[in-house]
C-alpha cells in the first residue's frame, strides 16, 4: 500500500531537517509542497540540481541538517558537487530522489539509462541509498540515513519509486499565488561605477577586501582556483577556501546566510565560475539574504587552468543580477576606485543582496600553493566557526 508523504515529512522534522532545496519531480510533488506550505522548515527551489547540494553543503556548515530532493533524471547536475564538495570534505546532506525508469516498471524511453543507473551511481560514491518502497519502514530508513550523516559526515540517500507515494492530486494554486501573478513591479538597481585607468592585481584586491571587509564575526567562501589558494594563506577559520564544485560559492553561501540570517556573509567569486553557474543569481536573487555580499573578480581567464579565455566581456554581470533581484549593484575598473568600491560594499551590507565586478589584470603572483589544510580540515574550521565552537 502507498505511504501518505506526510509521514515521510514528519520523519524527517522529527530527526532535525529543517533546510530543503530541490527541483522539482512530479513523484515527489506531495513531499515539496508540505515543504513549502510549512512554516517549520525552508524550502529554496533550486536553478539546477547541483545547486541544490551546494545550499545543503552551505546550510550544514552553518549548523542545519539539509534535504536535497530531485529527480533522478537530474542526478548527473548532483555527481559534481556531491563528489568534488560533500565527499572530500565531509559535508553531508540527505538526498531524497524520485526514481524514473526503474527497470521492470514502464516509463518514458529516455529516464530508461539514468533509472538502470541510478542505485549504482549511489553506490559507486560510496553513498548508502535506501529504497522507500511500498513496504519499507521510512522512520527506520530516516533514522539509518540521519546516523550514518552524523557518524561519517558524509551524504545519504532516499530513492522513492514511482508509486511509493499515495497520490494526492496537484494542489489549486489561486491567482493570487501563481508564480507568474505577481511580476515584479519595480526598476533594477542602478550600476555604481568606481575607478578607472590601471587595473589592480587579485592579490592588491584580496589585501583591501581583507582590510575593508575585515569583520571577524563575517564568513567567506572562495571559488575554486587561485582565489582560494591565495585567501588560504591566511588561515583563518571564517574563510572557506573551495577546491572543486566550480561555480558553486554563490550557492554555498547562500546555504550558509540561510541558516544564519544575521550573519555577513561575502563570497569571492571569479567570472568563468559564475558564468558556468549564472542561474544562481537568479536563486539569490529571489532568496533575497539581507546580509549577503557577491564580488565577482573578474580577470578574463581561467587562470589556474594556463589562461583560456572566458566570454566574461560580454556579460554584464551588474546588470543581470540587478534584474535578477540584487538590491545593489556596482563595478570597478581601476586600482584607484578599489578602496572606494570595497567599503561601498561593506556599507551596503544589510540591505539585500549586492554584488559588485572588481575588473582585474591577469599576471598572476608567483608560488599560490594549494590550502594547507585538508578539505575536511577546513570544513570542520568554518563549521566551529559558524557554531560559535572555537576550541
Amino acid at each position: 500500500m502507498p505511504h501518505d508523504p506526510r509521514q515521510l515529512y514528519a520523519s524527517l522534522l522529527n530527526h532535525g531537517f529543517r533546510e530543503f532545496s530541490g527541483v522539482p519531480c512530479s513523484i515527489l510533488n506531495s513531499l515539496i509542497v508540505e515543504a513549502e506550505n510549512s512554516d517549520d522548515v525552508q524550502y529554496l527551489p533550486a536553478s539546477v540540481e547541483g545547486e541544490a547540494v551546494a545550499v545543503g553543503a552551505g546550510a550544514w556548515l552553518a549548523g542545519s541538517p539539509s534535504v536535497v530532493l530531485l529527480q533522478n533524471s537530474g542526478l548527473g547536475n548532483a555527481i559534481n558537487p556531491l563528489a568534488s564538495l560533500c565527499l572530500p570534505y565531509r559535508i553531508p546532506v540527505l538526498v531524497i530522489s524520485s526514481w524514473r525508469g526503474e527497470p521492470g516498471r514502464p516509463d518514458a524511453i529516455h529516464h530508461a539509462p539514468m533509472g538502470n543507473s541510478t542505485p549504482a551511481l549511489f553506490e559507486l560514491y560510496g553513498i548508502p541509498v535506501s529504497v522507500l518502497g511500498e513496504d519499507a519502514d521510512i522512520e527506520s530508513a530516516v533514522e539509518k540515513s540521519r546516523r550514518h550523516i552524523e557518524d561519517t559526515r558524509t551524504p545519504a540517500a532516499l530513492l522513492i519509486p514511482r508509486g511509493s507515494f499515495e497520490s494526492k492530486g496537484t494542489p489549486e494554486i489561486s491567482s493570487t499565488t501563481a508564480p507568474h501573478a505577481n511580476p515584479v513591479d519595480r526598476e533594477p538597481a542602478s550600476v555604481e561605477r568606481f575607478g578607472d585607468g590601471e587595473l589592480p592585481s587579485r592579490t592588491e584586491f584580496l589585501a583591501a577586501f581583507l582590510d575593508r571587509c575585515g569583520d571577524p564575526d563575517s564568513a567567506t567562501i572562495s571559488t575554486t582556483g587561485y582565489m582560494s589558494r591565495e585567501l588560504s594563506a591566511h588561515l583563518e577559520d571564517r574563510f572557506f577556501p573551495m577546491q572543486g564544485s566550480m561555480g558553486f560559492a554563490a550557492a554555498i553561501a547562500l546555504g550558509v546566510t540561510r541558516a544564519q540570517p544575521g550573519r555577513a556573509v561575502y563570497v569571492l567569486d571569479g567570472d568563468g565560475a559564475l558564468w558556468m553557474r549564472l542561474g544562481s543569481l537568479a536563486t539569490v536573487g529571489a532568496a533575497a539574504p539581507a546580509r549577503y555580499v557577491h564580488i565577482v573578480v573578474d580577470n578574463g581567464t581561467y587562470a589556474s587552468t594556463g589562461g583560456q579565455k572566458t566570454v566574461s566581456h560580454h556579460i554584464d554581470f551588474p546588470g543581470v543580477a540587478a534584474h535578477c533581484g540584487y538590491s545593489n549593484v556596482a563595478t570597478c575598473s581601476g586600482l584607484n576606485g578599489l578602496e572606494p568600491a570595497l567599503s561601498w560594499a561593506r556599507d551596503v551590507q544589510g540591505n539585500g543582496p549586492a554584488l559588485l565586478r572588481i575588473h582585474v589584470h591577469g599576471e598572476e603572483s608567483e608560488g599560490l600553493e594549494r590550502p594547507k589544510r585538508t578539505p575536511p580540515e577546513i570544513a570542520e574550521a568554518f563549521h566551529n566557526f559558524l557554531s560559535g565552537d572555537t576550541e
